[in-house]
């Protein structure tokens, strides 16, 4: 199942830096039209509309997943629904350029993709007039972004949306609603952020994070604007007793005529909301507690190995299973006994040594062929203990008797 949004990008350069991230870090899938690194795609786009009274540069959609058909820690599942991005794209615009990226690090972390599809088409050379909606057009019969979406997840195989709604409105969907450049979009890119960094956890973690972001430099080398949360309790109305976040920024540019710009968080995203921030307090403190649980478990695991390794040192143990300890002390006897004659061999060698000529070497070759027959007789009695453990009524001859059996 998924969802889509659309909404016109004014600046396609902005909204290329906020989707790859300002170290192109963000996108965990990529696929662009257009060759190049970053920035490529809205140079692209900036080239094509620089002489046109043209206001929009690009087209952007969202194409939300559910966490149920896509698994965003498994990178098919990931590319897959880059893929799905893409070929979203070409159904709807088939001759303009698209830029997709993939996202995991959203709300719940559920996997979504950002579409940028340049408003140009490339054959005709005119803007791109169709999609621009989320509910189809009556008029021209045109339809919505959300049933292209939805003829393309019935082709897949892929579960449909019951009912044409727009998703939640969260910062990514708000963002493009706020001019480039104002304060009022730096507070909600520093606020979203700060919740989808890990360490926030709770509101101290929120704040902790908030406070690390105003040492940071901006693209300038100045340092960030300063950012507060202040989070007072309502007295009086419908929120008597809850908590209602306001953002106050930095105004050094004079856009409030104040010392700080101040906005109240729901006006910029409903994520930002105490409420909102749950879900991604919840998420956080519940991947911190996997991964201590994880790292319990290693460390367990490795204490058990040292422990195992330890104990068969000190019984003199190499670790082997001895799953036959008569085979194993057979196997002992006969090694003792192919050790004592080789010492018997050296001995004989070194015996030899004080000869001289051919009465070395004749001796030489005596000791070599008492080992080859030591050899051929531990062979024979083994043999002879094998038919004698696979036949009852048998016994192994005694010192003196046949070397045969008798049956």
């Amino acid at each position: 199942m998924s969802t889509t949004h659309y909404s016109p990008s004014a600046s396609a350069a902005d909204t290329e830096r906020y989707i790859r991230g300002k170290e192109d870090e963000r996108g965990v899938a990529i696929t662009c039209d257009v060759p190049g690194g970053p920035g490529a795609f809205s140079a692209r786009a900036r080239a094509l509309t620089q002489n046109t009274t043209r206001e929009v540069e690009a087209l952007h959609y969202r194409q939300s997943f559910s966490d149920e058909e896509f698994d965003p820690k498994n990178p098919e599942h990931v590319q897959r629904v880059n893929d799905l991005g893409y070929q979203l794209a070409k159904k709807m615009h088939p001759d303009s350029d698209c830029l997709v990226v993939s996202h995991v690090d959203g709300r719940g972390k559920k996997p979504h993709n950002h579409i940028l599809v340049l408003n140009h088409n490339n054959r005709t050379g005119k803007a791109l007039s169709d999609y621009r909606t989320f509910h189809d057009r009556k008029a021209g019969n045109q339809k919505g972004v959300q049933s292209a979406n939805d003829e393309l997840m019935r082709e897949h195989g892929l579960s449909v949306v019951k009912r044409l709604e727009h998703a939640p409105k969260d910062w990514e969907l708000r963002r493009e609603d706020f001019a480039e450049g104002s304060l009022d979009r730096e507070m909600g890119d520093r606020m979203s952020a700060a919740l989808a960094d890990p360490r926030a956890v709770d509101k101290a973690g929120l704040v902790s994070v908030i406070e690390e972001q105003n040492q940071q430099l901006g693209d300038d080398g100045d340092r960030v604007p300063r950012m507060r949360l202040h989070s007072p309790v309502s007295k009086k109305g419908k929120r008597a007793g809850q908590e209602t976040w306001t953002l106050y920024i930095e105004d050094r540019r004079g856009e409030s005529g104040r010392a700080e710009r101040r906005k109240r968080t729901s006006a910029l995203s409903a994520d930002f909301t105490p409420e909102g921030a749950q879900a991604f307090f919840d998420y956080h403190q519940q991947q911190k507690e996997q991964e201590h649980e994880r790292s319990t478990r290693q460390a367990e695991a490795a204490e058990r190995a040292r422990a195992v390794a330890a104990t068969a040192r000190q019984s003199g143990d190499d670790g082997a299973v001895d799953l036959d300890p008569r085979r194993r002390r057979g196997a002992e006897y006969e090694d003792r006994h192919a050790d004592r004659a080789a010492e018997e061999a050296r001995g004989v060698r070194e015996g030899g040594q004080r000869g001289a000529g051919e009465a070395a070497l004749r001796d030489l070759a005596s000791a070599d062929l008492n080992v080859a027959a030591a050899g051929v007789e531990r062979e024979q009695r083994t043999a002879r203990r094998n038919r004698v453990h696979s036949r009852g009524y048998e016994r192994e001859p005694q010192r003196g008797e046949s070397e045969g059996l008798s049956l």
